[in-house]
């Protein structure tokens, strides 16, 4: 062996087959011991064998060997990868087209996810130049969606440790659609589009794409190596984590720092706020069934519950904005038969009696067609 290699003996992992128990895994073991006194290996990695979606073993007379070749002409070696780790490979793994299918679909509702948050990074306001210039106060929502980021970066680092490869995609996977498309990002939207290119709160939800993006990429880049190289080579910044040569060689997330208050905040966030959202918008879609609106910005909603826990906390929060509503009210006392019970509160809607902004759509008091907002943006001097 030349001087300059490492002695890279033994190894760190030996990954095989369950069949190489008695073969290769027990051979070199015995055979290393004989020698060297010593195991060959770190770590022994076993793992399934492929077979079709019944659980058949592939073999040419049953013809359900599929062939990857073509599923890579098919549909890319990242969705390949995607199919492997999102399957319990200590137990037979599981393929075919259907499966392959749903994979794809949920390998492109994460890119799409990547993809949303690098197309609004491409315009940087200029005053986000810098490590430096991001370290600003955030608004409540964005240190939550990002104390939840650092919460599946460990427990990512933590399963990628143990090759709990299957339980990072699941988590992955949970947060780009639950907490970002379906809450966050669908949340920001008003403020990222309508609100001044370089307004506090637009500066605010890009610094959390940034984090966001950085931390994504970071969990992102082992399993799909090829898309995170993708989006990394169009990052339109090149200081932070972009100032790197590849993807693969970003350093470890940096995040603001979480208050024992912001921590207080996350918790009503989480605990509160989430379980009343959904049986708001349970109860804003029989609404739009009934007529009574016809759709959720235009909703002026009044809110009785059932206990007070908590509720003391939504004073500080933008309930009409983050409910992507018209109007909300908290209400002590119920004056009429006309509220519907959930589980935990009453609700009563109504149809808010503004026009719609032409330019955000919201209903709000109007000034020749546009809310206070927008028709200062509009005809600002």
């Amino acid at each position: 062996m030349s001087k300059n290699k490492k002695n890279l003996w033994p190894a760190n992992l030996y990954v095989e087959g369950s069949d190489q128990f008695r073969g290769w895994f027990n051979s070199s073991l015995v055979t290393s011991v004989i020698l060297a006194n010593n195991p060959p290996y770190q770590q022994v990695l076993s793992h399934g064998f492929v077979v079709d979606e019944k659980g058949q073993k592939m073999s040419k007379s049953l013809g359900n060997v599929i062939d990857p070749e073509e599923l890579l002409k098919k549909y890319g070696a990242d969705v390949l990868r995607l199919w492997v780790v999102s399957s319990d490979f200590t137990k037979e793994i599981k393929v075919s087209n259907s499966i392959l299918e749903n994979v794809q679909e949920n390998y492109q509702k994460i890119r799409n996810t990547l993809r949303f948050l690098l197309a609004n990074l491409s315009h940087l306001p200029v005053s986000i130049n810098s490590e430096q210039s991001l370290k600003k106060d955030l608004d409540k929502l964005d240190y939550y969606i990002l104390e939840q980021l650092e919460k599946l970066l460990l427990t990512s680092k933590d399963r990628y440790s143990s090759f709990n490869f299957n339980a990072v995609y699941a988590s992955l996977l949970r947060f780009c659609i639950n907490k970002l498309s379906s809450f966050y990002l669908e949340t920001v939207k008003d403020s990222l589009y309508c609100d001044q290119q370089g307004s506090q709160r637009r500066q605010q939800i890009i610094i959390t794409f940034y984090h966001l993006l950085h931390g994504l990429l970071k969990i992102l880049s082992p399993l799909l190596p090829h898309l995170a190289e993708e989006i990394y080579q169009y990052l339109p910044f090149n200081f932070g984590f972009g100032s790197f040569a590849s993807v693969q060689l970003l350093p470890t997330v940096s995040l603001p720092n979480f208050t024992a208050e912001i921590k207080k905040e996350n918790e009503v966030i989480e605990e509160i706020f989430l379980p009343l959202r959904q049986e708001v918008l349970k109860f804003l879609e029989k609404a739009r069934q009934e007529k009574i609106i016809t759709n959720n910005r235009q909703a002026n909603l009044f809110i009785y519950p059932k206990s007070e826990k908590g509720l003391e906390k939504f004073v500080a929060f933008d309930l009409a904005k983050w409910l992507g509503i018209a109007f909300v009210a908290i209400e002590k006392t119920k004056k009429d038969n006309e509220w519907k019970e959930s589980e935990n509160y009453f609700f009563k809607v109504e149809k808010n009696v503004n026009e719609s902004c032409q330019r955000c759509q919201n209903y709000q008091d109007l000034r020749e067609g546009f809310c206070i907002r927008c028709y200062k943006i509009i005809f600002a001097n």
